[in-house]
This record gives structure tokens, sequence and C-alpha cells, in this order.
């Protein structure tokens, strides 16, 4: 086990941590550590992996970018986590973040004015109307969150195989159809935690599609599978893309080769 001491550090030190830990970025955290009895002043805290699944710019997934930072989608730029590019954490999400910017820029001064697409506005608003008018459901959508994370820790987290894959498929497939009928939505809250919700349902229906189709191990632990536990970069030494055509649910599953 990997852990951090903070012993050391000035009393300033530790508060500036807490306070960027606390309040700006996760505040549950501060709940989680009380609740251990974990202080930064006295404790270690243990270290263990995160975001393995769907964080990019680490070279395992994200939006697929080009040497000028550009999307398939035109006008789209990214960069950092959002970004599938080689390793560069930090220093890499400031290099591409700049790319991205004097590129968008460029495109920018180029385009001309377009007419809103109303129709999307539509169908967004009829979506949010149709979502609050489930206040009278029985599961709180919290609760329905819950049993989400619970089955994606079950079945998407290494190591794979086709059967969990496939397993994990298929809830996905039921939280959809459950959705309009199960989780209770009253408050703008409850709104903000039903698209949040929305959104897990379909990070990992692309988590399971993807690595039920690259049929190897690769990235250590982190795309493990048991019914192919080796790398194979003659025939997986490329891209899993996963895209949609225009407004289509379904998602279409294809390859590319490496950027070089």
């Amino acid at each position: 086990p990997m852990r951090i001491r903070m012993n050391h550090l000035p009393e300033e030190t530790i508060q500036e941590i807490e306070e960027l830990l606390f309040t700006t970025e996760r505040p549950a955290c501060q709940r989680f550590y009380e609740g251990r009895g974990i202080d930064f002043r006295t404790g270690d805290v243990e270290l263990s992996p995160t975001e393995i699944f769907l964080c990019g710019g680490h070279g395992l997934t994200g939006i697929r970018i080009n040497e000028k930072a550009e999307s398939s989608i035109p006008g789209l730029y990214a960069a950092g986590d959002t970004a599938l590019c080689a390793r560069g954490h930090l220093s890499g999400a400031f290099v591409y973040g700049e790319i991205a910017a004097e590129f968008g820029t460029e495109r920018a001064s180029s385009c001309n004015h377009m007419d809103l697409d109303t129709s999307l506005v539509d169908e967004f608003l009829k979506d949010k109307t149709d979502k609050l008018n489930q206040g009278d459901n029985k599961v709180p959508i919290e609760e329905f969150e819950y049993k989400i994370r619970r089955i994606i820790t079950d079945y998407l987290t290494p190591p794979k195989n086709e059967y969990k894959l496939d397993r994990a498929l298929w809830w996905m497939n039921r939280f959809k159809e459950e959705f309009t009928h199960i989780p209770r939505i009253k408050t703008i809250h409850d709104l903000f935690k039903a698209y949040e919700v929305e959104n897990i349902i379909q990070c990992a229906e692309l988590n399971a599609l993807a690595s039920k189709e690259r049929k190897e191990s690769r990235w250590g632990v982190w795309h493990q599978r048991t019914d192919y536990p080796d790398k194979d970069d003659a025939n997986w030494c490329k891209h899993i893309i996963l895209s949609r055509e225009n407004r289509s649910k379904k998602i279409n599953v294809t390859h590319k080769e490496v950027i070089r």
C-alpha cells in the first residue's frame, strides 16, 4: 500500500489542502475522512487507484483528437482528462489546452453566424418536464443511483470477461427502461441528479461495449480480461471508436489506427 504523510507540513499548508479538497473539489471527502477518524495532521492517508475507466489524458480513453486537438465533430476541441492522447497528465493538459485554444480561436474567427436548431431546445425542455413529472415514483433518485454504481462495481471493475460485460450491458439496458417509472424526481436538485445518473448509465454502457470489443489485456490491471489474458499488439494496437450518427441511440463500434 502507498500512503501520504502530511504531519511534517506547516498548519497553514494543511489548512490550504483541506480547503481545496473539502470546499472546492469534494465536500463529501470531509465527511469520509471524519467518519474514519483520519486527520491530516496526525495520520497517514492511504492511496488507491481511481478514475481508471473513463478518465482520459493517460492514453486509455477519451475523445479521439488529432495534433490540432480537433475531434470528429467540427469545432469541438478536447484536452486534458477529456482527450485521448499519450500520457501527459497535467503538463499534457497545459500543452493541448493551448493548442486547442489557438486552433479554436482561428476557427471561430472564420465562422459565420449559425441559426439555432430550436427542435433540439424543444426536445430538451420536453425531457425536463417529463422528468419533473416523476414526483410520485417510489424510489429516491439517490437510491437508484446507488444501485447503478453497485452494479458497475460488480461487473465493470477488472478483471473483466465476456460474462461480466454482458451482464453489465443487460443491467444498463434495464436501468434505461426503468428510468421513467421508478426513480422519484421532485425538485431541481433531483433533476440535476437525474441527468447525472443518465450520464452514468451511458458511460457504463460505453465502457462495457469497448471492453467487450477489445479481446486482449492491456494497461496492466485497468483492462485485464481473464478470457483474453495476453496483450495482442498484432490485432489490437488500435483505438476502439464508439460513435452515434445524428440523434440515433444506437452506438456504433469501429476501429482506427493510433495517430502517431
